[in-house]
């Protein structure tokens, strides 16, 4: 019962759009299908990072420091404005096949990790999940495989949108519109980044 609530909230949690699906959907549609895979392997690494910290306490002591949390918070909304204006600035080249376009491997997981990482929804679930879904009773191996199992999870889940938002028949269907949807994704990522910066930076002068 405990793994399925904790597997329940997790597919709830991994399917709302948020920072990383809009990251992958725009590494799919900017630089292929490799790339969009290599940042959902970042994305599923950095949730076996909040697993870790969340197990070790870390994260309760992040989340109960607010300065702490708040430059984290500040951090990953300047990432994500970095994000967003790239994919406005350098908008893929009409006339490229988009499917066999990649990137660096080390450049596109780093960049699924990072912001995964720094995604303050992440930091808040796990402080969540630890603090009143588990409790004292569950073993560290049971905490351990609750770990592995989101981490796996979260990367099979953009995964298949890494191949969604990759297969040829949705590219050549939509080939035309896709540097301005690559254009709104990154729209999509200031406004989230904006949207945290605006809210959090007042707190940094309390």
């Amino acid at each position: 019962m405990e793994f399925f609530t904790v597997a329940l909230l997790h597919f709830f949690a991994v399917s709302s759009p948020g920072p990383d699906f809009i990251l992958v959907t725009r590494q799919a549609i900017k630089l292929g299908r490799k790339a969009a895979i290599y940042t959902s392997l970042g994305i599923g690494i950095g949730i076996l990072i909040h697993s870790l910290a969340a197990i070790t306490g870390l994260t309760l002591l992040i989340s109960s420091n607010p300065y702490l949390f708040l430059c984290m918070k500040l951090a990953a909304s300047l990432y994500l404005f970095y994000l967003g204006l790239m994919s406005i600035i350098q908008t893929s080249e009409t006339g490229n096949d988009i499917a066999t376009r990649d990137s660096s491997e080390l450049n596109s997981f780093l960049i699924g990790f990072i912001t995964n990482v720094l995604n303050p929804k992440a930091i808040i679930f796990f402080v969540t999940l630890f603090s009143i879904v588990l409790n004292n009773s569950t073993s560290a191996a049971l905490l351990t495989f609750y770990g592995l199992y989101m981490s796996a999870a979260t990367f099979l889940w953009f995964l298949l949108i890494s191949y969604v938002f990759t297969n040829k028949n949705l590219i050549e269907k939509y080939f035309y519109v896709l540097p301005a949807f690559e254009k709104i994704i990154g729209i999509l990522l200031i406004i989230i980044a904006s949207q945290i910066f605006i809210y959090e930076l007042p707190n940094l002068y309390d």
